[in-house]
């Protein structure tokens, strides 16, 4: 009987490891087709950082990656691997790369908080510019990935003075944690208990940011709920009692009938983000 347990465990463990392998693939380059330029897309030399949330992998933005290649309106030009211990590894380039893509795939990250992400973005995006040259770019960052990007620029005055970031959507990101069932109206007016949304508030107060930045908070709604079912609409909503005029504009979405995974996969968000980064079109409330 123990001889029959033990090959089940090992059986379920080679399953998981197999798993967490094949997530961890970078999805696939394609290099945009020169011939087949669109004349209504903006191809420029910004590129656009990626970034999963809790568990997030390959499989988190795969179809978006492969639905702007196919389009032939973004590529994919770099991965970025980060282990468990913080150490960064580097594969391809946005150099001479019009609408580069960068994959950021965090080979561990179910941990129990985002503040090692928040360590961990901080690093690559301090590698992007030292290292490859980036002063400027956009983001696209999905739940807790998206809690740690916030932090990580407001924690780090390197990354305020010398990296650009011109568009920053966050897909179902919490902001403030500490409510749930009820309304922004209402949470607003009460004293907030989470530690990681009071000291945000404290750093966002001293940001001296190189340029204003553009955020766009996407809220998926299910059931006609006030949550995509993982995070409440206000925890994501509290972004904007952060947000000062004098550094960002603010601009929310809600998409009914998306839950949180829907937020980076849905078509009628995909398609939202493209209008957002590379349309040619005045960006409407921007």
């Amino acid at each position: 009987m123990k001889k029959i347990i033990l090959k089940i465990v090992l059986i379920i463990l080679l399953v998981l490891v197999g798993f967490q392998i094949t997530s961890l693939l970078p999805s696939k380059n394609k290099p945009l087709r020169e011939d087949k330029l669109l004349n209504d897309i903006n191809y420029s030399d910004t590129p656009t950082l990626l970034i999963p949330g809790w568990a997030g992998n390959k499989w988190t933005y795969n179809r978006m990656i492969d639905t702007y290649q196919d389009e032939n309106v973004a590529q994919k030009t770099m991965t970025i691997h980060v282990s468990p211990t913080g150490k960064v590894k580097v594969h391809g380039t946005v150099k001479n790369k019009k609408n580069a893509m960068i994959q950021v795939l965090f080979d561990w990250n179910y941990t129990a908080s985002y503040r090692p992400q928040t360590k961990w973005l901080t690093n690559v995006m301090l590698i992007l510019h030292d290292k490859y040259h980036i002063n400027k770019m956009n983001v696209i960052a999905h739940s807790w990935g998206g809690s740690a990007w916030l932090h990580a620029l407001a924690g780090s005055s390197k990354l305020q003075k010398e990296i650009k970031f011109s568009r920053v959507i966050l897909l179902g990101v919490p902001v403030e944690e500490s409510f749930d069932d009820i309304s922004y109206k209402k949470a607003k007016k009460i004293h907030s208990t989470d530690g990681n949304y009071q000291k945000l508030v404290a750093q966002t107060k001293y940001l001296r940011l190189r340029a204003k930045i553009k955020f766009y908070n996407f809220l998926g709604e299910i059931k006609n709920e006030n949550t995509d079912g993982s995070v409440p609409h206000v925890q994501s909503e509290f972004l904007q009692k952060i947000v000062n005029p004098k550094w960002a504009y603010y601009s929310q979405m809600t998409f009914e009938d998306t839950s949180h995974s829907g937020l980076h996969s849905d078509e009628k968000v995909l398609k939202e983000i493209e209008q957002i980064l590379w349309e040619k079109r005045k960006i409407r409330g921007m």
